[in-house]
């Protein structure tokens, strides 16, 4: 059986403070590894934590923001429509008619929710393969922020 992906975070708070815990926890895990990544977390409107490894290529900001743009438009992890994409035979120009260079349908951008509140802000990882931007934010944020 195929495990289900993980369409959002939902907390029943969110601050800056806690965007950048996140973002700490996501950049040691990935250290720990050994292993190079991007990560961003935004509020709608404003950059709360970002971090680029210095071994990534200089375009990685563009993976971060390509992707976090199909979390926004979808309301849900970029990887749940990646899914979505594949199995509706769809994509993302053809049927939803997105510029393919504003939007990335791969794993590692994941929308955070805030109970009665609606989507408050994105996390997005790059720099790995995209199913493994994608657990890598679960893996460092399971224990304090999912469930």
């Amino acid at each position: 059986m195929k495990q289900e992906i993980l369409k959002k975070i939902e907390l029943d708070s969110f601050n800056n403070s806690i965007g950048l815990e996140m973002g700490l926890a996501i950049v040691n895990l990935a250290k720990g590894r050994n292993k190079n990544v991007a990560v961003k977390i935004e509020r709608l409107n404003h950059t709360i934590f970002l971090f680029v490894d210095d071994n990534l290529p200089a375009d990685k900001h563009l993976w971060l923001k390509r992707k976090a743009n199909v979390t926004k438009h979808f309301e849900e992890s970029s990887l749940s429509v990646k899914n979505d994409l594949t199995n509706g035979n769809m994509t993302l120009e053809k049927t939803f008619a997105l510029d393919k260079k504003k939007y990335l349908a791969k794993g590692g951008s994941i929308p955070i929710f805030v109970k009665n509140a609606g989507m408050i802000a994105i996390i997005t990882v790059s720099g790995l393969h995209d199913e493994e931007d994608h657990k890598i934010i679960i893996e460092a944020l399971k224990e304090k922020y999912i469930e």
